[in-house]
């Protein structure tokens, strides 16, 4: 007499078990190396954005008469539950308003002065961009460009002809 086979055999749901698990664990890995590649286009994008609003404010202000009094990078210092973190920040003197957060550093001291040297109505300019901390791996960025004042540049050029 010949019994019918009804289910599984236990060889083969171990062989579906290990099949299963690997196709689990190839997602997994799949969705972390997701995660990380969006966080860090997302800390890219932040980077990007702070600098391109300080350049273009820096650069405006630059062509219309100068930087040097209008704006500055100061140091600021925020408390949070685990101690104090402490940030460059691009400052409008003018109304005393932060304009935007550049860097995240050890210390008070480790903001760079914004204009590094002027000349001839060219102003060169410093800014340091995202995470410039020692003991986190973090992308810190070291940004040197140089403004021209449009009225300066017109009277030099005009004294030189």
């Amino acid at each position: 007499m010949r019994h019918a086979q009804r289910g599984f055999t236990l060889v083969e749901l171990m062989v579906a078990m290990v099949i299963g698990t690997i196709i689990i664990l190839g997602a997994g890995q799949l969705f972390l190396t997701t995660f990380q590649t969006f966080q860090n286009v997302d800390k890219i994008s932040r980077k990007q954005e702070a600098l391109i609003f300080a350049v273009s404010t820096l650069g405006e202000a630059g062509r219309k008469g100068g930087v040097e009094g209008s704006y500055k990078t100061v140091a600021d210092e925020r408390s949070s539950g685990s101690g104090s973190d402490y940030y460059c920040v691009l400052q409008d003197m003018d109304q005393n308003q932060p304009v935007v957060d550049l860097a995240q550093v050890d210390s008070l001291s480790d903001c760079p002065p914004l204009l590094a040297s002027e000349s001839d109505g060219a102003q060169t300019l410093t800014l340091l961009i995202g995470d410039c901390r020692q003991d986190v791996q973090g992308s810190c960025d070291e940004i040197t460009f140089t403004v021209t004042d449009r009225n300066e540049s017109i009277s030099l050029e005009e004294a030189g002809s």
